[in-house]
């Protein structure tokens, strides 16, 4: 049975104990009614019985707890003494007199007790959530940390193999430029120099974006709408949404403040997220797939969150997601993410992603220093 399943503070356990407590004190004042009164021994370990009620109830309840206790004990005990002691055993009535005062003395002193226990087990509680924040938002770090650590070994990686290929490229183009001079223009040796052309240029696009990632251009910020920003990439999507039968969604906070980013790349970081989306979500017959956006304040901070219905990330991927180059689509290069991420990070912001039962969620979070 969990925690959660038995709490002593909820009102119905509650109950369910001051039940048990006050039939166990009445059960043993009923042996003591029933019992004669020549046997004594029997009634001193009635008396003695008594104490387990009592200190239960102090300490699961605290003072008021195990001061009711003592004083039902109270109420229902004297009767016994003054109909069966006082008048035949008057010194033996006060000997048990003196054991109601104790009584009321250990709900008392085991009340305060147990009033110092559950805040020490509050405070322990709290020491011990705070403990659990701070290691959760270590590991966060750690992670941006490390994630930190990848693009920057990756991106002066990427320059260098940037630089070593575009000077061939640019040489293989030139010669084959200087070969199409000697072929007649309706050669069909012409659709093969066409066709090396195409594929050095997409090449060419390709270390392109190696060089984007490697050398991001310095953030030119300024005070920007992030309502409107999202507006901007909904209308270069709307197109490429509406031939995969997906309908966007807006959800907007009109009071969201500004925040102070270059507008241009943060409008990257989200096409790259709808983008994202859209790829997740493959055509299907009679399914109408949703790509929302949402603007929203959360802990004074600003949030956009792009998210899809598709099949979500996998467990296992969910950490790899904004590594350079890794990918799960096919002619995908693995660099959209990560491009975004690094940019987000430029602006100190936070970018990360979590799946929920329709699929991915991103959420760009600018913290209150952005606006």
């Amino acid at each position: 049975m969990d925690t959660e399943s038995f709490n002593i503070t909820s009102s119905r356990n509650r109950l369910y104990v001051w039940i048990v407590i006050g039939v166990t004190i009445l059960l043993v004042t009923g042996l003591h009614f029933l019992t004669p009164t020549d046997q004594i021994v029997w009634h001193e370990i009635y008396q003695r019985i008594y104490y387990v009620p009592i200190i239960a109830a102090a300490l699961l309840f605290g003072l008021k707890g195990g001061l009711a206790a003592s004083l039902f004990t109270t109420v229902v005990y004297s009767p016994h003494i003054y109909l069966h002691w006082q008048h035949g055993h008057f010194d033996y009535s006060i000997n048990q007199y003196a054991e109601i005062v104790i009584f009321n003395l250990v709900g008392g002193i085991m009340g305060a007790l147990g009033d110092r226990l559950r805040r020490a087990r509050e405070r322990a509680e709290q020491n011990a959530e705070e403990r659990r924040q701070a290691f959760d938002e270590l590991q966060e770090t750690f992670q941006q940390l490390l994630q930190a650590e990848k693009l920057s070994s990756l991106g002066e990686l990427s320059a260098g193999i940037v630089h070593e290929v575009r000077n061939p490229l640019a040489s293989i183009k030139g010669a084959i430029e200087i070969l199409e001079d000697e072929l007649s223009p309706h050669s069909p040796r012409r659709e093969f120099s066409d066709l090396a052309k195409s594929e050095i240029n997409r090449l060419d696009r390709l270390v392109g974006e190696f060089l984007r990632f490697a050398r991001p251009t310095a953030p030119l910020k300024a005070s920007v709408d992030l309502n409107a920003l999202v507006e901007s990439v909904v209308t270069l999507i709307e197109q490429q949404a509406a031939s995969q039968s997906v309908t966007i969604k807006k959800d907007l906070d009109s009071a969201i403040p500004s925040v102070f980013v270059d507008a241009e790349q943060i409008r990257q970081v989200l096409l790259n997220l709808a983008m994202n989306g859209l790829q997740a979500m493959a055509p299907t017959n009679g399914h109408q797939h949703i790509l929302t956006f949402r603007t929203f304040e959360r802990d004074g901070s600003s949030v956009v969150e792009v998210a899809d219905c598709g099949s979500g990330i996998e467990a296992q991927n969910i950490s790899k997601i904004f590594d350079p180059f890794f990918t799960t689509k096919e002619k995908g290069v693995g660099l959209g993410l990560s491009i975004a991420h690094k940019i987000a990070t430029q602006h100190g912001a936070s970018l990360n992603i979590e799946n929920d039962a329709g699929g991915a969620r991103f959420r760009l979070i600018f913290a209150r220093s952005n606006s």
